[in-house]
This record gives structure tokens, C-alpha cells and sequence, in this order.
């Protein structure tokens, strides 16, 4: 276990207002297909059904897509479980509505930024900021608005995640090291890419204590699947469609469905196939080079090289959704405001992509209006039967994805070599243009002078 400190009446102070703020959100917003899924699978795995098939909607509970089947959830079999469970207190509750069930599925995610970011505050005083500092840090992570998109309005979980690996960062010996982050591998599958790194830096007996990284969601799965009986028909499609990814969300995998590289894609054949299993010995040969590169036992090496991994992972891997970033940010902002302030303006540049990204992609956020308000799924179908919007703004996310993927090369290159600039490529490209135009019109007007 990691021991807290008690904390003071300023950091409760400014964790109930992140959780105040994330709570007005938790009842009446949600993606639609996410949300639709949690819902779907919360009923059906309480009633004994496997969450690894096609589900049909709930009668007085969905809210999207109802008449239509929904494929399972991408997971391992703990959050459909957790699921379960809130939807059996919820029944328990008596004349709990609809919006009661919403509020509860959102409380995983919720809790978990929230804890995501008294983490951040006790990592900051661990590894040498002042109390000012950390409680900066804290405040700032309770206001981000990104953090809160994804979790409270959104509901992905990934700040439970999130906050797995920066347990794990902060665990004291190598066997609670590991089950943080087989912990998080059970949640989501992103934290398996931190495994190799930590068994190559091993030493001794403490090297098959990684091993415990990959039996608990083993073995977790293996006794879930023994006791309930499913088949594992959809879970292993499941972990095939993971393991491998679509082209789609901020990643250079998103131009193979530009209509213009129809032809490039078409010659490659099956080799474009390989190409979403890229991210497997990219990340192998990442892990090695870190080993060497980041060697020392201390927090900023070891931070540093999950940094560069999570960066690496996200160039190769087919499928980059906004709500991954929040497995990264945390790791590049305590870089920044312990280590390395010059690249605040790299972290900001992050987010704030990711953040355009986020908002293009979802129609301007209308669409995570649509538990409480039903014209928000018309409304987007609606701008999707415009031609002119739907080219608009599919060429605004594949040049999104460039710029997104571009970043993250300038953010794995400076973390190898510290010394590079970490002025944003895209700010530098910008104040070279103003600087060129305001060049030209200066001279332009000294000549109509002359």
C-alpha cells in the first residue's frame, strides 16, 4: 500500500472542489456510445449475461441507439464487473431514476481523477517540490479542464489508469511496483508497455516479481471466465481488435481512411495489416534503449523513460483516442514543474491539441449533452447530412492527427536529448510566418515611403 500523508485543510479544501466540480457533471452528460455501453453492460453482466457479445438497449435506462445491438466493452473482465455492481446498488435504491445509474457509472472515473490528483500532489513533495508548489499542482489538476472532459463529462475511466501508474511510480518495492501496474493492465491494457522497461532494469530475484504485472490480469481473467462461464468467442476478438487497433483517433494511422490514399493503401496489401502490430517491437526496442538511456533507480530517470515509452507507444499505435492522454500528462507535468520548466510549454501544447482534437471530433461537445437532452444525436446526424461540414471537419481531424503526431516526435526526441529546443515545432512555425509577414509589409511600406 502507498501511505498517504494526512493532508492539510488546504489540500482537502481544493480536492472537494475538483470532486464538487466533476459531481456537477456526473448525471446528465456522457458520450453517447460510451455511456450507452456501461449502461448495457451493467445490466446484462448483473443479470449473468457475458459482456463479450452484442447487447440490446435497456428499457428505461438507455438513452442512444436504442432498438440497435452494441458490440461489448474492449476490456478485461474488472469494469464490466464494477459495472455490474453499481447497476445492483442501483437497484437497490428504491425509485432511483435513470439519472441515478448515470451519476454511479460516473463515479469510478470521478474518484479516480480526484485521487489521480492528490497522486500528483504527493509525488511533487516526495521528489523535492515545496508545499507550494505541490498545492499549485494540485489546484491545477482539480481546475484542467481536460481532465474533466474526459472523466466527469465524457466518463472514460482512464484517470484510474492514470492513477495506477503514478502508484506505481511511487511504490516503495518492486512487488507493489508491479501490482499497480498489473492492476492498471486489468483496467486497461496501456500500462503492459511499462513491463519490459521495468523487468530489463531488475536486478536478481526482484526480476520475477514482474511477473506479477502479468499474472494478475492473467489470472484475474482466467477465474472470472471459470466461475461465470462465458465464452470467449467475443473475448478473444476482443483482445485481437486491441492488441491490433483502427485506424482512427490523433494518430498518422487516421490518413489510411483518407479517400486520396485509397491507391497507396490498396498496393500494400496485407502489409498494412502488419503495420497496427508496429507499436509490439517499437515498444520492445523503446524499452531497451531506455533501460540505458534512463539507468538510475531515481524517480526523474524512471519518470523520464515512462514518459518516452507512453510518447512511443502513442506514435506506433493505430488507435489514439483523447482520453489516452491522460495516462501522459500527469508524467509531463510533474517533469515540468519539477525537473525541466522550459518544456511547460510542450505540456500545454499537448493538451491543448488534444483538447481540439476532442472538440472537433465530438461536434463541439453537443453530443455529450445527449442523456438529458434527446435532439443532441439528430442535431449531429443532421450536420453529418451536410457535405460541406462532414469534408470540413474530416480535414480538420486528419490535419489535426499531423500536427498531434509531429508533437509527439519533437516531445520523444527532446526527452532523448535534453538539450534540444523545446519551443513547440507549431508555435516556432507560427512566429517564423509573423515574423516573415510583419518582415514583408514593413518593407513593403518603407518602399511606398521612398
Amino acid at each position: 500500500m502507498i501511505r498517504l500523508p494526512r493532508p492539510g485543510k488546504d489540500v482537502v479544501r481544493w480536492l472537494a472542489v475538483g470532486l464538487v466540480l466533476r459531481e456537477a457533471f456526473s448525471f446528465w452528460t456522457g458520450h453517447p456510445f460510451d455511456t450507452e455501453v456501461w449502461l448495457r453492460n451493467a445490466y446484462y453482466v448483473a443479470h449473468g449475461w457475458s459482456p463479450y457479445r452484442l447487447l440490446p438497449s435497456v428499457p428505461g435506462v438507455s438513452f442512444a441507439y436504442q432498438g440497435q445491438l452494441l458490440p461489448s466493452v474492449a476490456y478485461l473482465p474488472l469494469w464490466p464487473l464494477v459495472l455490474a455492481g453499481l447497476y445492483q446498488l442501483y437497484a437497490f435504491v428504491p425509485g432511483g431514476g435513470r439519472f441515478l445509474l448515470y451519476f454511479l457509472v460516473k463515479q469510478p472515473p470521478i474518484l479516480g481523477d480526484v485521487l489521480l490528483g492528490a497522486l500528483l500532489f504527493v509525488a511533487a513533495g516526495r521528489w523535492g517540490a515545496e508545499r507550494a508548489a505541490a498545492r499549485r499542482l494540485l489546484a491545477f489538476w482539480m481546475l484542467f479542464p481536460y481532465a474533466i472532459l474526459i472523466s466527469a463529462v465524457w466518463g472514460q475511466f482512464d484517470s484510474l489508469v492514470a492513477a495506477c501508474i503514478l502508484g506505481a511510480l511511487l511504490a516503495t518495492t518492486s512487488g507493489r511496483r508491479f501490482g499497480l501496474l498489473g492492476l492498471g493492465v486489468l483496467l486497461k491494457s496501456l500500462p503492459i508497455i511499462f513491463v519490459p522497461f521495468e523487468l530489463l532494469r531488475a536486478r536478481g530475484r526482484t526480476r520475477w516479481t514482474a511477473l506479477v504485472a502479468v499474472a494478475i490480469p492473467v489470472g484475474f481473467t482466467a477465474v472470472v471466465f471459470a466461475l461465470s462461464g462465458w465464452g470467449l468467442g467475443g473475448f478473444s476478438g476482443m483482445v485481437t481488435s486491441e492488441a491490433h487497433g483502427v485506424p482512427e483517433g490523433m494518430s498518422l494511422a487516421l490518413l489510411l481512411t483518407v479517400p486520396a490514399f485509397g491507391g497507396v493503401v490498396s498496393a500494400m496489401g496485407p502489409a498494412v495489416v502488419v503495420l497496427g502490430y508496429l507499436w509490439i517491437p517499437g515498444i520492445l526496442a523503446a524499452s531497451v534503449w531506455a533501460a540505458r538511456r534512463f539507468a538510475g533507480d531515481g524517480a526523474r530517470e524512471v519518470l523520464q523513460a515512462f514518459t518516452f515509452l507512453t510518447v512511443i507507444f502513442f506514435l506506433l499505435r493505430w488507435t489514439v483516442n483523447e482520453q489516452y492522454l491522460i495516462e501522459l500528462l500527469p508524467l509531463l507535468l510533474l517533469d515540468v514543474v519539477l525537473w525541466h520548466p522550459e518544456r511547460r510549454g510542450l505540456f500545454h501544447a499537448t493538451w491543448l491539441l488534444g483538447l481540439a482534437f476532442l472538440v472537433v471530433n465530438n461536434f463541439f461537445l453537443v453530443r455529450f449533452s445527449a442523456p438529458v437532452f434527446p435532439g443532441a444525436l439528430p442535431f449531429e446526424y443532421g450536420l453529418q447530412q451536410s457535405a460541406v461540414f462532414t469534408a470540413v471537419r474530416q480535414a480538420l481531424l486528419d490535419g489535426l492527427a499531423v500536427l498531434f503526431s509531429l508533437h509527439l516526435l519533437q516531445l520523444g526526441l527532446v526527452l532523448a536529448r535534453p538539450e534540444r529546443s523545446t519551443t513547440p515545432w507549431l508555435v516556432a512555425v507560427l512566429r517564423r510566418t509573423w515574423s516573415a509577414s510583419v518582415g514583408r509589409m514593413r518593407s513593403a511600406a518603407a518602399g511606398r515611403e521612398g
